[in-house]
């Protein structure tokens, strides 16, 4: 037990500290930490944790806590969540101070403008690697493609969305 809760430490404090861009960044190494390196849960589950955090309020990747819970139970959770969240607020609390004190230096905004295609990256690897946790059948696929289109189309919230494709999938895949 004690090693698992070291290496949730240890695997939540380092993508702590590498979610750069914001939470979706760090979830393919999450995914791989989680279900690949560590197997505290499977792909699907790691699936259906992430749409959990896409549910609740908050950050997405409080999902952690759950991939926490599965592999060491209330206190695994803990681990995880603490982890996940602590590094990186200390660190931003840092970065911010230092972006507000350079705040006149013309490095600020070519870092800005050189940091978004890395970002955007990060953000399109999160989404390959939670389709890796999903159905493939045609009506899936088809299913997603509607979800995307409507988040691309409308104002719809993330809960709504989710939803509508929860009623297409209960719809069209059982």
């Amino acid at each position: 037990m004690m090693e698992t809760l070291l290496r949730l430490a240890m695997a939540f404090g380092t993508l702590s500290i590498l979610g750069f861009g914001g939470g979706k960044g760090i979830i393919p190494q999450m995914r791989d930490d989680a279900v690949v390196q560590f197997h505290w849960v499977t792909s699907t589950q790691f699936a259906q944790f992430y749409t959990i955090g896409k549910l609740v309020p908050g950050p997405t990747t409080i999902f952690g806590a759950l991939i926490g819970y599965r592999a060491a139970g209330f206190v695994g959770a803990v681990v995880a969540a603490v982890a996940l969240f602590l590094p990186s607020s200390v660190l931003m609390m840092i970065a911010g101070a230092a972006w507000r004190r350079f705040s006149a230096s013309p490095w600020k905004d070519v870092v800005s403008v050189g940091l978004a295609p890395v970002v955007i990256g990060l953000v399109w690897s999160s989404v390959y690697s939670i389709e890796r946790g999903t159905p493939q059948a045609p009506a899936a696929v088809v299913i997603a493609l509607i979800v995307t289109g409507l988040t691309l189309r409308t104002k719809l919230s993330a809960p709504v969305l989710i939803a509508l494709g929860a009623a297409g999938g209960l719809g069209f895949l059982r």
